[in-house]
């Protein structure tokens, strides 16, 4: 039996195994390439969420900054009360139409505040004519301070994140297929030069818009440079050890985020964070001379003296024999490539609309994947107006993510994807929902209700990239992947202005969290389930696959779960059960 699975790896697989498919080599590059080299990826792609926390503005008074009155005071005595977000709140935008002058010469003369107030009634309240003043108990200084992007311009912080995923959107496909023409390695280090100066010019430039095309730019990259560390020991390591590097990695993440917001506390200037986190991308640029370029794209370039070269290395360092006719295994990899890329080159995501099943798959997948960016993203976003000190908060936040991957994990391994999904997206679904029916304010409910769907939406998005890579056929399943992930960035560009619906009623950004969720979990059930499944090799073997399950079930039909006859063929087998169904129904 493993010479006959020996025989069916592909020739590279094979190498491969040779050469030592997780030694001393790749082992080094998790411990000191991939674990650290993630962690400060959360701090120069997020770090945007600090510098546009907005803090407790008022109307800027001159004659009350100048004289004696503590800061509590000036508030009281400048901001009318008025309706904001269903609830009663201090204006930030209004000002008392009061003679401020007058005012002072009262409390001179001994009068209290209250009643200074009470006398210089005002029926009306102006729009403040001179700026504003800020709260500084978190900052000193933040971007949305910098450019006053408060009341009219209260949209213009969202519009920064809103950009930041498109730019994601178009610049994605444009860096992957650089990596493809020019190498794993320099595009990395490419992307890492761009993040830089993109991220270091945005602190400085003196206007809002050239600040809002470069953190574009910036935010773009974000998803190759999370990518390309993956991609490159992906392509080094066996099968078997893949999803313990896309844990590692998650969990390197985990800790970025949690670490950002001590940085954000301790520096509280927007610029001197921007400059201490996106600094730390010059310390990759050490990785030069360490990082070896992926042997499997240097085939595919047809450099095969150059993949000799790393591949040798691989083995001399893992303690294995360098394979013999090593380069003349290389091009036999490239022969079986060409010939697999010949025979899919009718395979493109069209197929997947020509087909009812792999069209309702792709569909489902797609609209989940959509409705658990939303999930995370919006409430990762919303930190800054959550009840309670941000900083702690965003730890929070991020810190319930490591629970929920250990959890979803042995869910999916014990109960399946399918169920597994539709049992967290009910629950992000519940966690938002709930406090808007229980609480009447923004409180510590809200607070804990985001860190329940957080720990969910986190789970979820493991998921849906699981169950992606088992439904899709092989054929399509790099196209079906990309485009339900691609898609899936409209969350990330619609999150900021859920978000920004609060402004009229906090619970807006709670309901519609909550209604997506639960219209992924109702989703997600007619999902069929692919744990311990014979996953589909073709694309008829994705059209016919998951049809004959039961709707309440846990792993699936039986006959999902058994390996087909040697004699016989996935096509085969599924017809011979179509074909019994077909005589019951005739008999």
């Amino acid at each position: 039996m493993e010479e006959e699975q020996e025989k069916g790896k592909p020739e590279f697989e094979k190498i491969l195994a040779d050469v030592g498919h997780y030694g001393a080599f790749q082992k080094n590059l998790v411990r000191w390439f991939l674990f650290p080299g993630v962690v400060p990826l959360a701090w120069f792609s997020l770090n945007i969420v600090f510098f546009m926390s907005v803090p407790d503005h008022w109307c800027y008074v001159s004659e009350l900054v100048t004289s004696n009155l503590s800061v509590k005071e000036q508030k009281i005595i400048i901001r009318p009360m008025q309706k904001q977000r269903g609830e009663d709140e201090l204006s930030h935008c209004e000002m008392h139409d009061f003679n401020y002058s007058q005012i002072l010469v009262d409390l001179l003369e001994g009068s209290e505040v209250r009643s200074i107030l009470s006398r210089h009634n005002s029926t009306s309240n102006v729009p403040c004519p001179s700026g504003w003043m800020y709260d500084q108990t978190l900052y000193d200084s933040t971007a949305s301070r910098q450019w006053d992007l408060v009341c009219d311009k209260d949209p213009l912080p969202n519009l920064v994140f809103t950009l930041t995923g498109v730019g994601s959107v178009l610049s994605t496909p444009i860096y992957g297929s650089l990596s493809d023409r020019i190498g794993r390695k320099l595009t990395f280090f490419l992307c890492v030069f761009v993040t830089l100066v993109s991220g270091i010019a945005s602190l400085f430039v003196p206007s809002f818009t050239a600040f809002l095309v470069l953190r574009m730019i910036n935010g773009g990259l974000s998803p190759t440079l999370f990518q390309l560390p993956y991609i490159l020991l992906f392509e080094i390591v066996g099968k078997d050890k893949r999803t313990e590097i896309m844990s590692i990695g998650s969990i390197a993440w985990t800790v970025g985020l949690c670490t950002l917001p001590l940085f954000a506390f301790l520096l509280r200037d927007w610029v001197l964070l921007g400059i201490v986190t996106t600094c730390f991308c010059v310390p990759y640029f050490l990785y030069w001379r360490f990082l070896p370029e992926s042997p499997r794209w240097l085939v595919s370039m047809k450099r095969y003296d150059e993949a000799v070269i790393i591949l040798t290395r691989i083995a001399e360092r893992n303690g294995n024999p360098v394979p013999s006719n090593l380069l003349e295994r290389l091009k036999k990899v490239e022969e079986e490539a060409e010939r697999e890329k010949q025979s899919n080159t009718s395979h493109n995501v069209i197929v997947l609309f020509r087909y009812r099943n792999l069209r309702k798959h792709f569909i489902l997948l797609t609209l989940i994947w959509i409705s658990i960016s939303i999930a995370y993203n919006s409430l990762q976003l919303n930190v800054t107006n959550l009840y309670g000190n941000e900083f702690i908060n965003f730890f929070l936040l991020g810190i319930v993510e490591l629970p929920s991957y250990f959890l979803c994990w042995y869910l999916m391994e014990k109960l399946g994807r399918r169920w597994t999904n539709v049992g967290l997206m009910f629950m992000v679904g519940l966690s938002a929902l709930i406090p808007t029916v229980v609480y009447s304010k923004i409180g510590v409910g809200f607070t804990i209700g985001s860190l329940v769907g957080k720990f969910g939406s986190s789970g979820a998005l493991m998921v849906i990239g699981q169950q992606a890579a088992e439904l899709y056929p092989t054929p399509v399943r790099s196209v079906g992947i990309a485009g339900s992930s691609t898609i899936a960035w409209v969350g990330t560009i619609l999150a900021p202005y859920i978000l920004y619906s609060g402004t009229y009623d906090y619970r807006f950004p709670f309901l519609i969290i909550g209604g997506v969720s639960l219209v992924a979990s109702v989703a997600a059930s007619f999902l069929p389930e692919t744990l311990h499944a014979n996953l589909p090799q073709t694309i008829e073997d994705g059209e016919n696959f998951g049809l004959d399950q039961k709707f309440f079930s846990c792993i699936g039909h039986s006959w999902f779960l058994r390996s087909p006859p040697e004699t016989q063929s996935y096509k085969s087998s599924l017809s011979l059960v179509l074909q019994e169904k077909e005589g019951e129904k005739n008999n």
